[in-house]
């Protein structure tokens, strides 16, 4: 089969045409095409097809139309092309193999383009960006009937086509074929009159081609457009082209003028640039936000506003620490963050993962260096050291305003070089540790999600509707998940996976100690790997401590009797139980203000992780107790802390 989006929507089966006629199907097949080789719940297609005010019928209908589809696409034998239109939990979902969907080349062709540009292989860069505008016949499904989900995924199609066509003329004008271009972008500034980087393309082509003054014409286009339509100048960085054709300035290439008071220009001068020194693209490293991101508004607007509020008498930079347990949801709530926030960083958004959590965490000096390639220096004549190479960056962050997420951060050292020192630009940090010494604008320590939200965010893994028929079992599974957005992703994928499986069953299995841990546990979401790092920076005396509290299986303990469990004075104990705190074994749910007033509770799925660790520090120690285990890690002084005073050794 082969399918075709980039213009009027075809179906191929072996080169004959079998695309459906009817709209309705039309409609429910590129809905299908759109969102390939994903589950399309049944609920997004009725609101497609028919909006706020589906029909009684609407349901038996879409079956209906499903049916038919089947048999367009198994040429009448519905049975034997099942596996490409499948029906899943409460939706559908069309496999379509990479090379079937004319859509998924543009896609492939269009990243090997913007990667060529940015490793300055300009040649490799036009030709793929060429080829994949080839695979264009028109307007994006002109002739598909949409509705309002629809319509967006037609948007966002012919966006993409916009960007390539952009690169592609940036590519062409970077190898110098100006005059061949010159009458493309004039269609271009006519047909898209409000996109001011075809004007700016042109204003250089024009330039280059001997035409300035044509090319200074264009920019008052430009301008009156701009001011009559929407009420704006011009950006500054057309503005300043503007300003170098007026002064008969030659631009090699689309570029920035950089002035030489601009620590921009030093920066140019570091790595052989000229004085005109650009990017074509701006880094944009965010990964993709989550659609189904669940909760955590009270702490989103707090953080927004942190992120993006530059108060006038601060000289500091803006920066957010989102802090929590394993599994509790940093990295999601930094990137949905981050998206929300990256419209006022217009010169970039930096990501990078520093791996704090499995043991190896990253090297500043690296994270740096790739830093600076994306913002298109040349690598060898990058600085060696870590030092350098911070300078380097903060040098070129004082010149732009832009966004950085260091994810899953170590320590302060680690994340101390890669801070920007100016204050238009904002750092949004995460971290298991907590980071409790680091100055921030603003610090979320972050909770498990309520029962309310993690309902909601295991029917959007698994089903709205199959959740919802089972209520009380649902929310009896977010509790023994207790509310950990890792862990209820963890049951919604395997409900996903079994589609006949009720809530009931898997609550009931949840309920089970032994089973939790392997229900929850899938090659995605790794209950038991995100507490390693956690248990192995503990010292022996503190996971003596923890086996003591756990094996005597209160729910709720204060100083006093934590103390006599571990065999302990008051200070020792309290020192270990911050510890274990940090580590997010335990938590701390009540304080009345003095010293023994504090309570501590276990962690559920932490206390059965340890439990799991000691059952096999047992085996491998070849102990029957844990005792043994304390004197095999730690000799005598590790059992005196279990024993305690006057306890059998």
């Amino acid at each position: 089969m082969r399918f075709c989006v980039l213009g009027t929507l075809r179906v191929l089966d072996s080169g004959r045409d079998v695309t459906p006629t009817a709209p309705k199907l039309r409609q429910v097949l590129t809905f299908l095409l759109l969102r390939r080789n994903n589950i399309v719940q049944t609920t997004e297609l009725i609101d497609e097809l028919w909006g706020e005010n589906p029909p009684s019928s609407a349901l038996s209908t879409l079956q209906t139309y499903i049916y038919k589809l089947r048999k367009i696409l198994s040429n009448d034998k519905v049975d034997s092309l099942e596996e490409i239109l499948q029906t899943q939990s409460w939706g559908y979902m069309l496999m379509v193999d990479q090379d079937e969907l004319d859509l998924n080349q543009f896609e492939r062709l269009l990243g090997d383009g913007v990667a060529a540009l940015k490793r300055n292989e300009t040649e490799k860069a036009a030709r793929s960006l060429a080829e994949a505008l080839s695979l264009w016949r028109g307007l994006a499904l002109a002739d598909v009937a949409a509705g309002n989900l629809l319509s967006a995924y037609v948007a966002s199609l012919e966006e993409s086509r916009l960007r390539a066509l952009e690169l592609r003329l940036e590519s062409d004008l970077r190898l110098g074929r100006h005059r061949e271009v010159v009458g493309e972008l004039k269609h271009m500034v006519s047909v898209h009159p409000l996109h001011e980087a075809f004007y700016t393309q042109l204003m250089n082509a024009l330039h280059r081609s001997g035409r300035r003054w044509e090319a200074l014409e264009v920019y008052q286009r430009l301008r009156a457009t701009l001011v009559e339509e929407v009420g704006i100048e011009p950006s500054a960085d057309t503005q300043r082209l503007h300003q170098s054709l007026l002064a008969e300035e030659t631009t090699a290439r689309p570029a920035k003028v950089v002035p030489a008071t601009d620590p921009g220009y030093r920066i140019a001068a570091a790595t052989d640039r000229p004085r005109n020194y650009s990017r074509a693209l701006p880094p944009a490293q965010l990964p993709p936000d989550i659609w189904d991101f669940t909760g955590r508004q009270s702490s989103i607007n707090e953080l927004v506003a942190a992120a993006t509020m530059t108060e006038p008498a601060t000289t500091t930079p803006p920066t957010v620490l989102i802090a929590g347990m394993p599994g509790v949801g940093k990295t999601a709530l930094a990137v949905h963050l981050a998206h929300l926030t990256k419209q006022h960083f217009p010169d970039g958004q930096f990501f990078c993962t520093l791996r704090g959590s499995d043991g190896k965490p990253a090297d500043p000096g690296q994270v740096l260096y790739n830093w600076l390639i994306a913002t298109d220096m040349y690598a060898k004549k990058l600085p060696s050291s870590t030092e350098e190479r911070s300078n380097l960056f903060r040098s070129w962050c004082s010149a732009h305003r832009v966004l950085l997420v260091l994810d899953d951060a170590a320590s302060g050292p680690q994340i101390a070089p890669l801070l920007p020192g100016s204050e238009h630009c904002t750092t949004i940090i995460t971290s298991r540790s907590g980071l409790y010494g680091f100055s921030c604008r603003k610090r979320v320590d972050l909770s498990p999600l309520s029962v309310e939200e993690g309902v909601r965010l295991l029917g959007a893994v698994a089903g709205r509707q199959r959740v919802e028929r089972e209520r009380n079992d649902a929310e009896s599974v977010v509790r023994f998940c207790e509310g950990l957005p890792l862990a209820v992703r963890a049951a919604g994928a395997r409900l996903t996976a079994s589609p006949t499986l009720p809530l009931r069953t898997l609550a009931a299995r949840l309920a089970n100690p032994q089973l939790r841990l392997k229900e929850l546990n899938s090659t995605d979401f790794n209950i038991y790997n995100s507490f390693d790092l956690n248990y192995q920076e503990l010292d022996p005396r503190e996971r003596t401590a923890l086996w003591m509290l756990y094996l005597r299986r209160n729910a709720r303990f204060n100083l006093k009797s934590a103390a006599e469990a571990v065999g302990c004075d008051i200070d020792s104990a309290e020192t270990i139980l911050t510890r274990l705190v940090s580590a997010h074994f335990l938590r701390i749910v009540g304080y009345n203000g003095a010293r023994d007033g504090v309570a501590y509770a276990i962690n559920e799925l932490a206390h059965l992780y340890a439990e799991k660790k000691l059952e096999n520090e047992l085996a491998a120690k070849g102990c029957t107790t844990t005792a043994e285990v304390c004197l095999a890690a730690d000799g005598p002084a590790a059992i005196d802390a279990a024993a305690g005073p006057g306890r059998p050794r």
